[in-house]
């Protein structure tokens, strides 16, 4: 089967000084997944691509490209979106290159205009919320963020540091999205291990951010509205994953006290505690989470989802 990669070479999401290589990853593992990759990263003509499958694989909607007559190609065609509660936005990023990013709205009329069917996203919530009411029904290819793991993590949790790790950022979010109440909240407990988060300056980035998480015992996984990529990497450490769960984590398989332990406002300080004091005593838990990751929600899963997903519809 052929695929289209169209994509910005330039994307920071694609670099490897990205501080999370998990959207690099997921975009290598397609290069993996077909018989046949054409790359398109600038304006052009659809009478130039020979696929089966085209993707544009631009996750936050800032590569302007156009491409003449791609809504009538006969392939099929995805568009990957994340973070769904995007506003529309323009700015500088640190390196001093310009973007432009659209908001819902915009980014959906621009997929529809590029004869985009389906919809790949992480967040099945968020893509209700925001992106549901400007597409058909059925154009969501939901697939959660796949990271890829990046060696064998099975020491003990009794060999690991007996602390509860607090990684990331705590932004205050903006009007009606404010999705790190609870872990700013948790990140202030005594009980917690914080460490700031890549782009302060204190956490290993890309593929040095595994091996980081396996220092710990456990590891927080809170967030108010998604399930973000670092928090697969958590159990794909072999961490014990202390998760706020979300829809899309039952979703996926996850069930407080088999693969993951379920925390609140309520019930996190006894959690964390007994953790600390027999690490020990959740190994089965910490080895059951990463089994589901590794065996359902890599890099490599997702790359085969969308071929899969592709071959079936490439048929209708």
């Amino acid at each position: 089967m052929k695929l289209a990669l169209i994509y910005d070479p330039n994307d920071p999401k694609l670099s490897p000084e990205a501080y999370s290589w998990t959207y690099r990853d997921m975009f290598l593992a397609l290069t993996d997944a077909f018989e046949s990759v054409q790359y398109v990263t600038g304006d052009g003509s659809a009478a130039d691509i020979d696929a089966d499958a085209i993707v544009f694989y631009d996750v936050h909607s800032s590569h302007h490209v156009k491409i003449d007559g791609i809504e009538r190609h006969p392939a099929v065609k995805y568009e990957y979106f994340n973070d769904p509660h995007q506003r529309e936005q323009q700015g500088i990023y640190p390196n001093g290159r310009r973007f432009y990013k659209l908001g819902a709205g915009g980014r959906c009329r621009r997929a529809m205009e590029r004869g985009v069917r389906f919809i790949i996203c992480p967040y099945r919530c968020g893509y209700e919320r925001y992106i549901a009411p400007h597409v058909p029904d059925g154009s969501l290819a939901w697939f959660p963020v796949a990271p890829k793991p990046r060696r064998a993590v099975h020491s003990l949790l009794t060999d690991r540091k007996a602390e509860v790790l607090g990684n990331g950022h705590c932004w205050r979010g903006e009007q009606d999205f404010r999705p790190y109440e609870f872990r700013a909240w948790a990140f202030a407990k005594s009980y917690v291990t914080c460490v700031e988060h890549a782009l302060d300056g204190r956490t290993p980035k890309g593929c040095a951010y595994q091996g980081f998480l396996s220092q710990y015992a456990g590891a927080l996984a809170l967030c108010d509205t998604y399930v973000v990529p670092k928090y697969l990497e958590i159990p794909m450490a072999g961490c014990l994953c202390l998760c706020q769960m979300q829809p899309d984590y039952a979703e996926m398989g996850f069930v407080d006290g088999v693969n993951c332990i379920a925390v609140d406002r309520g019930n996190l300080a006894s959690k964390v505690t007994e953790l600390r004091a027999d690490p020990g005593a959740y190994q089965k838990i910490a080895d059951s989470g990463r089994r589901l990751i590794e065996g359902r929600y890599t890099a490599s899963h997702f790359a085969g989802f969308v071929r899969k997903h592709a071959e079936h519809f490439a048929k209708k």
